[in-house]
């Protein structure tokens, strides 16, 4: 493992990695504070209406859907709390700013339409939540968008991993000595996600992930499954040519582990048909 971790941080230094928002870096160090301020963290979020906007589009109707709209920042810390409203305002801000070409917003919204899907099929996980969740479903293929930026190379294997989650994930190891596991879980790092988000980025196409991650804790193994649950439901809402041997074999390993109903990815299924088209909230001139 080490060998493509030195390799994905060769790539990383041809390119420019955008630090966090300033936004973000002060609500992270609120909340590390010993009574953390909400007046001032709302104060922080509100002070852009370009960051704004896209976080209460998603809390309203992508993630958290509430019965009465939130039309503001305090309303929303005492919908999610703090935890996670820092959660789903990094997500909104990943969305908004980190991408340059159409084939990273196009990586980037397969991320997205899978956040909604993981979101929605967080009920019945225990002990994560919808913020949590979608946040896994967004970043998990955050490494190829920095990958592609630096090579070129990363979206063809992209397309494959969509309906050839491990083979086509071993492709792109191949070809570039490292993978978009390693470039995101590095990323990942940097932008201070959480050790738990982090290993689940850096295994999210690892079919013997329940093995590589026996000394670690549940969590992580639950958002991994998620991942595989998600992709096969965004993948079928994009047609039956997606749907292989080997994404089914991905869903079922997800759903072994979760024990999903049918009610689970019905409603998860539902939810990105209604969202994924509009799944980033980006202009595409951006």
């Amino acid at each position: 493992m080490q060998p493509e971790l030195d390799k994905a941080i060769a790539i990383l230094q041809q390119i420019t990695i955008p630090p966090l928002p300033q936004e973000i870096i002060l609500i992270k160090e609120e909340l590390a504070s010993h009574y953390p301020n909400t007046v001032k963290i709302a104060g922080l979020i509100s002070r852009n209406p370009e960051l704004l906007n896209p976080f209460l589009e998603l809390v309203n109707h992508r993630i958290m859907r509430p019965k009465a709209p939130i039309r503001d920042a305090r309303s929303a810390i005492n919908l999610l709390g703090l935890d996670d409203l820092y959660t789903l305002f990094l997500a909104s801000l990943m969305a908004k700013q980190i991408t340059e070409t159409e084939a990273e917003r196009e990586i980037l919204a397969q991320g997205a339409r899978a956040g909604i899907a993981t979101a929605e099929l967080s009920y019945w996980v225990q002990d994560i939540t919808r913020a949590e969740a979608y946040l896994i479903g967004l970043t998990q293929n955050i490494g190829g968008i920095f990958l592609e930026r630096a090579t070129g190379d990363f979206f063809h294997f992209f397309t494959r991993q969509l309906s050839h989650p491990f083979s086509a994930y071993k492709e792109e190891l191949d070809y570039f000595g490292t993978a978009h596991t390693f470039v995101g879980a590095i990323v990942g790092k940097r932008w201070h996600l959480s050790d738990t988000i982090n290993k689940a980025i850096l295994l999210h196409h690892d079919p013997q992930f329940v093995v590589h991650t026996s000394g670690d804790s549940q969590k992580i193994r639950q958002l991994i499954a998620l991942i595989f649950v998600a992709n096969y439901v965004v993948s079928s809402t994009l047609g039956e040519t997606y749907i292989t041997q080997e994404l089914k074999e991905a869903y079922q390993l997800g759903c072994d582990l979760l024990d999903l109903p049918d009610t689970a990815i019905r409603a998860a299924t539902a939810a990105v048909l209604k969202w994924g088209p509009s799944a980033l909230l980006v202009d595409a001139s951006h």
